[in-house]
């Protein structure tokens, strides 16, 4: 089988742009895999030199992976919405399981919706954008309406200045769209920013992705986390492609790919994702934990690689902090907590607002650390309710270089995204539990694992597959908070229990809203039934550029226009 290995040594991709408009099938195609690839390049008041080249390299690839294609270049406005049109009703036919659109030109966003722009268009202001581009949601919102199918629309369409200056949008770039069930979109790169149309033969983000595309054994989303890397590393931060997804099951460009591994073959990825964690763990080396998202995209660790890549990141392009005699520490005590929350409080807690009316937003997950934070819960059983007693965690050290903090006097230990080290009666691990996610976007998915030598039982194998499903109001003794619900499930692999735990997150808030904690043995029983709910929080500082908004009669904080994307 061809690996990934072989191909980027290998591969050599970069096919000659085709003469004729419409561009023929290589291979006898799927009828049950379909594509609509669009290149344009040829604008008459900006055009640009790689669209082209991009569509034809995503229609060989796709040709080759036995899908039924339909690809024009250079489209203008009629034969582009006759093409949408078309794909959309080949995409409800009951033969067809995966559809893929990609497109490659200008794009432009105007009040929250995206425009794609045929070759044909002369812009002078905003309503000539609406008379004259293709509404995106014209497409998607036909994609909403089918299920039990995979839809994958990819979007190489953020070029700067797409009108040469007759008319500039107020946003830059695309807005964001949470995808619709079944669905994922790929953008070259974050809400209201703009792509590089790329120095070579085709654009950055595009040349990445038929690279990683091409590995045959690759899932899409693991694929895409490669791409965002290269793409984001090679333009030193100033591109960082972002999926929404919506996916309810894997997806392979090329079929053959999608072969189902033995239980040894799983035990061994997770032992040797297990391995590289070992080695880089401490490590300050950036090229260490690039090269670990790039072997494992969506490993045990990839959420904890993602925020310590960034972290050193910035440390590198910040200049260096000016000597203060009045600066506390880093994680020290902080005078007066920013938010203090109580049992019984009036106060509503929601994450910075997101004005898109497609979106649920994008956020940093926010949490900064301070000896002196402290949450309380109250643990109790799920079922019955009955409460079981409450615990609470007060920070007393945060170590930023070594990427932990303590609570308690080192009773419990978590890295600085809130993940367990060490719990009272289980003993410290160095490796934590990445039930957290770096980010907070509604389908984000992301794996979990981890070994432990339990005192009866011997050798335990966690694994979970991990994703926020929904957006929603949650009312706990703390008070009523807008929280992202992230679920893990997962087993224990090699002793058949089933295990089901959702927590509630505020991006922003240094802890979970709400944990719920269910687990089966093989037999079906229940041997686990527990409720932790947040009953109140001190809280000294937010990860600077991101908070949260408090609404009540008490007090208002002020919301930072910065933290979501």
């Amino acid at each position: 089988m061809t690996t990934r290995r072989t191909v980027l040594k290998a591969m050599s991709l970069g096919p000659a742009v085709l003469a004729s408009n419409v561009l023929p099938a290589l291979a006898a195609p799927d009828p049950s895999r379909i594509s609509l690839v669009i290149g344009n390049s040829a604008y008459r008041q900006a055009p640009l030199a790689n669209p082209a080249n991009d569509a034809s390299a995503m229609r060989d690839l796709l040709t080759s992976a036995g899908f039924s294609v339909e690809a024009h270049l250079d489209a203008k406005r009629a034969d582009l919405l006759a093409a949408v049109d078309r794909f959309a009703a080949a995409a409800q036919q009951s033969s067809t399981r995966l559809a893929v659109f990609y497109y490659a030109g200008h794009g432009v966003q105007l009040d929250w919706r995206n425009y794609l722009l045929p070759v044909d268009i002369e812009v002078n202001g905003a309503e000539d954008v609406k008379r004259q581009c293709i509404d995106l949601g014209r497409l998607l919102g036909r994609l909403a309406q089918i299920r039990d199918k995979n839809f994958v629309i990819v979007l190489d369409a953020c070029r700067d200045d797409p009108f040469k200056g007759a008319y500039r949008p107020e946003q830059k770039g695309l807005s964001q769209f949470d995808a619709p069930v079944g669905s994922l979109i790929a953008y070259a790169t974050s809400p209201g920013n703009v792509a590089s149309d790329g120095g070579g033969r085709n654009g950055l983000y595009t040349e990445n992705l038929v690279r990683e595309l091409s590995i045959r054994d690759a899932k899409l989303e693991e694929a895409l986390k490669r791409v965002r890397l290269n793409v984001r590393l090679s333009s030193r931060g100033q591109q960082v492609p972002w999926e929404s997804t919506s996916l309810e099951s894997d997806v392979f460009v090329f079929a053959d790919g999608a072969r189902k591994l033995s239980a040894a073959e799983l035990e061994q990825l997770l032992l040797d994702d297990l391995a590289a964690w070992g080695r880089i763990k401490n490590s300050r080396n950036i090229d260490d934990w690039v090269q670990y998202l790039r072997e494992f995209p969506n490993g045990r660790f990839a959420e904890i690689a993602q925020v310590r890549l960034t972290r050193m990141l910035a440390e590198i392009a910040k200049p260096a902090p000016v000597a203060s005699p009045s600066a506390p520490a880093a994680g020290a005590r902080a005078e007066k907590p920013v938010l203090e929350l109580k049992p019984g409080g009036d106060m509503t807690i929601l994450p910075p607002a997101s004005a898109n009316p497609n979106s649920a937003g994008r956020y940093p997950l926010g949490r900064k650390f301070t000896v002196g934070d402290s949450l309380e819960y109250r643990i109790s059983d799920l079922y019955t309710g009955v409460e079981q007693g409450k615990t609470t965690l007060r920070v007393s050290r945060v170590d930023e270089a070594n990427d932990r903090f303590e609570a308690n006097n080192g009773e419990w230990v978590f890295d600085l995204m809130g993940n367990v080290l060490r719990a009272p009666e289980r003993g410290e691990s160095d490796i934590p539990q990445q039930l957290i996610p770096a980010e907070l976007q509604l389908g984000r998915k992301w794996t979990a694992g981890w070994i432990v030598q339990h005192p009866k039982w011997g050798k335990l194998i966690f694994d979970f597959e991990c994703q926020i499903e929904a957006l929603e109001d949650i009312v706990v003794p703390a008070g009523r908070f807008k929280a992202f619900r992230v679920r893990a499930l997962g087993w224990i692999r090699n002793g058949g229990d089933r295990l089901d735990w959702t927590r509630w997150i505020v991006p922003g808030l240094n802890g979970s809203i709400r944990l719920d904690v269910l687990s089966r043995n093989r037999s079906g029983h229940m041997t686990a039934t527990v409720r932790w709910e947040l009953v109140s929080l001190v809280q000294h500082a937010f990860e600077q550029g991101c908070s949260v908004q408090a609404v009540g009669r008490t007090r208002t904080l002020q919301i930072s226009k910065d933290c979501p994307s």
